[in-house]
């Protein structure tokens, strides 16, 4: 009997203590402040930069400094809110030789693997998603800020946009408009 009622004693502690730990462990949720983040692109044509900038996004960010092997991040990002200095260019990128937007309304970059390259930088590696095309990028960033509710994290990655099929027919080639595409974010967010 005594027996018995240690091993129960036992298994509701560690029950206890695994979820305890567990919970303990799990990374902080963050809520992106859309007012207060951006993610930006240059491209390159005809050799002069073409800038732009994506006015909606949304992410589910669990991410914890601590526990890096437990975070991760999945951002979405509302092709048709591309925005650039001409309204001409940014209804091109819309049509289907470009983002396809009626077909492919969003971008998504997840990621579940981060290491920690120096004193506040960073690296994610995980999956950017547009148009049906799938493609692993490297996304390197810095926590400007890291605090009990808030946080900011500056970060950069270069993608090729013919792995994407972003410029279909004659824009496939890259001698008008470059293959490489620097992307740019600065992300606000709280607990």
């Amino acid at each position: 009997m005594r027996i018995a009622l240690a091993r129960s004693v036992l298994t509701i502690f560690i029950s206890y203590f695994s979820s305890f730990s567990a919970y303990a462990l799990a990374p902080t949720s963050w809520q992106i402040v859309p007012e207060k983040s951006e993610i930006t692109f240059t491209a390159t044509q005809n050799n002069s930069p073409v800038l732009g900038s994506f006015k909606r996004f949304t992410g589910e960010i669990n991410f914890d400094r601590d526990n890096l092997s437990g975070s991760d991040v999945t951002i979405h990002v509302a092709l048709d809110s591309v925005s650039t200095s001409y309204a001409e260019v940014a209804n091109t990128l819309k049509t289907a030789d470009w983002f396809n937007v009626k077909i492919f309304p969003e971008a998504v970059f997840t990621a579940k693997s981060f290491n920690k390259l120096g004193d506040n930088k960073y690296q994610a590696e995980g999956n950017l998603t547009i148009r049906d095309k799938t493609v692993s990028v490297v996304l390197r960033f810095t926590l400007d800020e890291y605090g009990t509710q808030a946080a900011q994290a500056t970060g950069t990655a270069i993608v090729k946009r013919t792995q994407f099929g972003i410029g279909q027919g004659e824009w496939q080639k890259t001698d008008e408009v470059k293959d490489d595409v620097t992307i740019k974010f600065i992300l606000k967010a709280v607990k």
